[in-house]
């Protein structure tokens, strides 16, 4: 009979340490872009740093996500690399915020900068979506 208890007890850790933590794969929006137009008002090329938005999921809580040195000349209009967004699987994500760094004229980059909040018409993050344009004019 103890063997029986000592057996379920076993089992029943097993499944516990089996199952999926709150940041699953599942979970996950996969490969999303931002997509951001350089409209910098000094007419130089920025530099994209980190994308922050609000995510419900979350408890409303600002997320970051952290952009590899992507550089955008003057007018243009850039996508960032896809990223997995943990916690944003058909979550509304809201306040959507580009920081940046904008090209100096001694050849170095600035303080960082942050654009206005955007919260596109239809938020919901899905698997291979593209947020914006967002507008840089700062």
């Amino acid at each position: 009979m103890k063997t029986h208890y000592v057996l379920s007890a076993l089992l029943a850790a097993l499944v516990v340490a089996a199952a999926p933590s709150s940041a699953t794969a599942a979970d996950r929006c996969k490969n999303v872009k931002f997509k951001i137009t350089n409209n910098h008002k000094d007419d130089v090329e920025i530099k994209i740093v980190q994308v922050k938005f609000t995510n419900p999921h979350n408890g409303g809580k600002e997320q970051t996500e952290v952009v590899k040195n992507h550089v955008c000349k003057p007018g243009a209009t850039c996508t960032t690399n896809g990223d997995n967004l943990n916690n944003a699987a058909k979550v509304d994500l809201r306040n959507i915020k580009v920081m940046f760094r904008a090209k100096e004229d001694d050849d170095d980059w600035s303080d960082l900068w942050v654009t206005q909040p955007f919260t596109p018409a239809y938020p919901k993050c899905t698997d291979d979506r593209t947020y914006g344009p967002i507008v840089i004019e700062g």
